[in-house]
Parts: C-alpha cells; sequence; structure tokens
C-alpha cells in the first residue's frame, strides 16, 4: 500500500488540535462478541478519542496507529497507557493474527484510492487472529445538491463518484453501500445500520457502522 500523499499528511498534522470527531462507539456490540481483555487495534486513531472511551469502558489491551504526529502527540495526552505508534501505511509493525478487534473509524473517507483501500482491509485482515472482530465506521454517498454538486465536480478528475476536494485541499471520499460491501466480502458481517453523522467540519452526512468476523 503506498504511503499517504504528503499534503494529506501536511492537513493532519495542521488541524490535528482543533478537530473533533463523532462517528458513536457502540460498546454493545463490542461486549456481546468480544470482552475487556482482548487487545484492540485502532487504526487511524487519530487524537485517541475511541481509545478514551475503550479504556474508560475497561478495555485493557489498546493499540493505536496514526500516519499524524501532531495527531498522536494529542492521543498521548489523553490516553497515555496505549500503545501508539506513527506509521506510515504501507505495512503494520504486528504479527500475524495478533488481534482480537480492529477498528476503523473515519478512515476510509481518508483514502480516496480504491486500490489502497483494498490494500488496507488486506493488511488489517492479517493483523486479525481467525475469528476476529472488524468494526468499521464511515460516510455513505448523500443525495442532497451540495453533496451530488462536489461528487460530480471531481468525478472525472479522481475517476470515482463520491471523491471530492475540500476547501482546504484535502481529498476525501463518501462511499456506496455496494463499495462497502466489496471490499468487507471476506468477512462474515455480523452487524450493519446506518445512521446521520455530523462530520468535522460539522456537516450532517449519512454513515454507516459495519461489524465482521474474520473467517476462521
Amino acid at each position: 500500500m503506498k504511503q499517504p500523499a504528503l499534503p494529506q499528511v501536511r492537513y493532519w498534522d495542521r488541524v490535528a488540535h482543533e478537530k473533533r470527531f463523532s462517528h458513536p462507539l457502540r460498546l454493545d456490540w463490542l461486549g456481546h462478541y468480544s470482552n475487556q481483555r482482548a487487545p484492540i487495534l485502532d487504526y487511524g486513531c487519530g487524537y485517541g478519542r475511541t481509545l478514551a472511551e475503550l479504556s474508560q469502558a475497561g478495555f485493557q489491551n489498546l493499540a493505536g496507529v496514526d500516519f499524524s504526529e501532531a495527531m498522536l502527540a494529542r492521543a498521548r495526552g489523553l490516553v497515555p497507557r496505549s500503545k501508539l505508534i506513527r506509521n506510515d501505511g504501507q505495512s503494520l509493525p504486528f504479527n500475524d493474527g495478533c488481534f482480537d478487534v480492529v477498528l476503523l473509524f473515519a478512515v476510509l473517507t481518508c483514502i480516496p484510492d480504491s486500490n489502497q483501500q483494498r490494500a488496507l482491509l488486506a493488511e488489517l485482515e492479517r493483523v486479525l487472529r481467525p475469528g476476529g472482530l472488524l468494526y468499521i465506521s464511515d460516510v455513505l454517498l448523500n443525495n442532497d445538491q451540495r453533496n451530488r454538486e462536489r461528487y460530480e465536480r471531481d468525478a472525472e478528475k479522481y475517476k470515482c463518484y463520491g471523491v471530492f476536494e475540500l476547501p482546504e485541499g484535502v481529498v476525501v471520499r463518501h462511499h456506496s453501500k455496494e463499495w462497502i460491501a466489496e471490499i468487507t466480502s471476506s468477512f462474515q458481517q455480523l452487524q450493519y445500520e446506518p445512521f446521520t453523522v455530523t462530520t468535522m467540519n460539522g456537516n450532517r452526512s449519512a454513515a454507516f457502522q459495519y461489524l465482521g468476523r474474520k473467517s476462521v
């Protein structure tokens, strides 16, 4: 998997101390299918919000990975007991099958390239144990005029409907349900729930949460 583009990294380093994320963490899902001793990886952990929620809920074996050093610096103040690693996204510094759960919260939207998304899912599947859980929360395509105009404006440039540039220069992606089903097809779907999220820029967007199990 290629490294994240430099403008993307610079953007997240620049906004690391001002952005707030709001994708909800379904602790009841994790409590039903896992336990508090399970080793959990939060890929794209950002400033550590989700890791902090897990820690407060009693989960003890937590690790976070992000490509933004500024985000990780903020996370270290929030979750000092979690193992936090800067990683460029090419390969994870973990053995095969060493995690029971991998979280992927609002990360796919930051990876507009389809091949890079596929490569990431394959790498996360590698570090999950057989029967381990993949928990995704991300953004879906919207049908309002504002979003349709953004999708159509940049579709030819990026060869993908749903990929667009924000005014501040970062490129993001909103996903079709069919695409999410395709890239998670090697997992057994346990849960899928659409919802509406408030984005980091304060806008409302269609979103989804997915919980899948790696084959045994």
